[in-house]
């Protein structure tokens, strides 16, 4: 009996993260993003000063697969190109605030679950579920 009641707080907690999840995507409007351009979204928000060949090089593909992949996350508000002051043969890959949002999902998802937990709980209930998430 304990055993499902447990299976049933895990699923609804998740569930929980789930909706916060899509509730954040919805917000940047990640519909029109597909699986791998959230990867390079991601990948360029972990690189500084990144370059359409140091991007190709980390996906290992070629530069002109990474134009194309960067004009479309042109088109979709998430990068943008800024050219070097000291090389201006140099473009970098920089994120939008979008971009950087979307690239950060997760971490705004759990925000959002925290921000739901401390207005579902009070102090007290939020010490007691501290102190037993930590034991896992």
């Amino acid at each position: 009996m304990k055993r499902e009641l447990i299976y049933e707080a895990v699923r609804k907690f998740n569930s929980l993260g789930h909706e916060c999840n899509l509730e954040i995507s919805d917000k940047l409007g990640m519909s029109k993003l597909q699986l791998n351009q959230l990867h390079y979204l991601k990948v360029i928000d972990r690189t500084v000063d990144i370059t359409f060949g140091k991007l190709a090089e980390i996906l290992k593909i070629t530069k002109p697969s990474v134009t194309e992949i960067v004009n479309k996350l042109i088109k979709l508000d998430c990068v943008e190109k800024k050219r070097c002051h000291m090389d201006k043969r140099i473009f970098y890959i920089k994120l939008t605030e979008k971009g950087r949002n979307i690239a950060r999902l997760q971490y705004l998802a759990e925000q959002r679950v925290v921000d739901i937990i401390f207005t579902v709980y009070d102090d007290e209930e939020i010490d007691i579920f501290i102190k037993l998430i930590k034991k896992l």
